[in-house]
């Protein structure tokens, strides 16, 4: 349980900072710099000044639209130790959704890169309480040339547990983002089991993401799960490259690599030359990883790959681990997480019963709710339990198995087809780099299965080669669930936080050219 009074810097920063081999323990990865752990937090503490003097008070939100980059993390670091709330947004968001994270958040102070400013810009006038703007561009811009001059002395605000800490924003796939708030028992509710149990960290140890870490996956596992044991992070900028990434993972003797299935099959596709990143595991979410990926992996990089189911509500909650995979599961709830399988009246599920994937709505690293949107919040309680809207079921071993989410579920002659277990055997033929499996109204099936497709580089989409994947995935299960529709597309579309937007997919928004068959 985690202590009345903390604050969330203090223990991932300053409890390393202050040992005496703070001055010498690397915190940060960039290029060619190596930022310790004093290092960090007198950076820290004097952006944290610089704050208090602009007039920011404990509580106050103050909003950071930025890349990754040191100061990204010196910089929410900076807001929650001075007793504000952080509220990490992705780059992606445009001025609209932009508007109503300011409005939502009731943000009173915005720090952003100039690359990413227009939007702040745009709704700046328009936004209710946003009073300042302050500037970041590595090392050159105003914020630092302002705050280089503060005292590098700065203790961690006295905050409560259940104190707001800070504030992500899932990626709206069919409206606004929801808010979703967490207080600084998050760290130690969420952290101390992710860092222990599943990656295993310590001093020595780098982790590192080639995705921006303003969602919840990363901000977790690359910042505060990693600094929370100790180890180091790596910064990776920009856009997420293959043969970039593996030259950024040799450069910094990456340990830990953080990422998701897409991102390991583009990394798959190129050749590493006869010398390997020396990794020693590798982290998945966002979507299920298949089991031939897993093996793939851990033949080409000698690690093994271990597929973590969390939420922006919480975090990773379920995973496979050191000593727990079973291919195609997602392994087991983690020490001190309550979670379960529940049917619709919140009465828990029998072994192998397909029901709801549900946490205790009283566990402490869950989110309270979100912001301004009580009503939906409630929607997902049934009895003591918070639903995640994912479909899952517990085999005899205690092993969780994803199903679905709860919309995605395709409805065919009666039967119900589940999306991973198609897109699992599309998976397994080489000419399929990405799939997406979705139903599609039909007058005579209800729906029918449809196959969207990203070819692996070299394969071109033609009626051959559609009817060559439809006959392997007949060969492996039930001709209801083999797909009677192939498409063939450039990409497919997505959250910013990586996952497949079926319901676009449903409804006609591919990306790029398509070929159907």
């Amino acid at each position: 349980m985690p202590p009345q009074r903390m604050n969330m810097v203090s223990m991932v920063l300053d409890r390393w900072a202050d040992k005496p081999d703070g001055v010498r323990r690397p915190a940060i990865y960039s290029e060619d710099e190596v930022i310790t752990y004093r290092q960090l937090q007198g950076t820290v503490n004097r952006l944290g000044n610089f704050l208090l003097g602009n007039g920011v008070k404990p509580g106050d939100r103050v909003l950071v639209r930025m890349s990754n980059h040191p100061l990204y993390i010196a910089l929410n670091m900076a807001i929650i130790k001075v007793g504000a709330v952080a509220v990490a947004t992705s780059t992606l968001f445009r001025s609209r959704e932009l508007r109503y994270i300011l409005d939502n958040s009731g943000a009173k102070v915005a720090v952003t890169m100039p690359e990413f400013a227009d939007a702040v810009e745009e709704v700046r006038r328009e936004a209710k309480g946003l009073e300042k703007v302050f500037f970041v561009a590595g090392g050159k811009g105003p914020i630092e040339e302002a705050s280089k001059d503060e005292s590098d002395r700065l203790l961690a605000h006295d905050t409560s547990a259940d104190d707001l800490a800070f504030i992500l924003y899932t990626s709206g796939t069919t409206a606004f983002p929801k808010g979703v708030p967490h207080a600084h028992r998050w760290l130690v509710a969420m952290g101390e089991p992710n860092a222990a149990v599943v990656m295993c960290t310590g001093g020595g140890d780098r982790v590192m993401t080639p995705s921006e870490m303003t969602w919840m996956w990363p901000w977790g596992y690359c910042i505060w799960y990693t600094m929370y044991s100790g180890a180091a992070t790596c910064v990776y900028s920009g856009r997420f490259d293959p043969e970039k990434t593996i030259r950024y993972m040799e450069k910094y003797g990456v340990t830990h690599f953080v990422g998701n299935p897409t991102i390991y099959r583009r990394l798959l596709r190129i050749e590493v030359g006869g010398k390997r990143p020396a990794l020693r595991a590798a982290f998945s979410s966002g979507e299920t990883l298949a089991p031939e990926l897993f093996n793939e992996w851990k033949d080409r990089f000698g690690c093994e790959i271990y597929d973590c189911i969390g939420q922006t509500e919480s975090h990773v909650f379920c995973s496979t681990r050191p000593g727990t995979v079973r291919l195609g599961s997602m392994g087991k709830p983690l020490p001190g997480i309550p979670v379960t399988v529940v049917r619709e009246d919140g009465t828990e599920c029998d072994e192998n019963e397909t029901g709801y994937l549900a946490i205790d709505k009283g566990f402490v690293g869950l989110t309270p709710g979100y912001l301004g949107l009580e009503e939906e919040w409630n929607a997902r309680i049934r009895d003591r339990w918070y639903l995640t809207w994912d479909y899952a079921k517990v085999d005899e071993d205690g092993f969780f198995w994803y199903i679905s989410r709860t919309d995605d579920l395709i409805k065919s002659r009666g039967y119900l087809v589940a999306p991973k277990e198609v897109e699992d055997v599309l998976q397994e033929h080489q000419a399929v780099l990405e799939s997406a499996a979705v139903g599609l109204a039909d007058p005579e099936l209800r729906e029918r299965v449809a196959a969207f497709i990203v070819l692996a580089e070299g394969r071109g989409p033609t009626e051959e080669l559609a009817k060559e994947i439809r006959r392997h995935v007949a060969s492996r299960v039930a001709g209801y669930k083999v797909p009677k529709e192939m498409v063939f597309v450039e990409a497919l579309p997505k959250t910013v936080t990586g996952k497949v937007m079926r319901k676009a997919l449903k409804e006609g928004g591919v990306v790029g050219d398509s070929y159907r068959f």
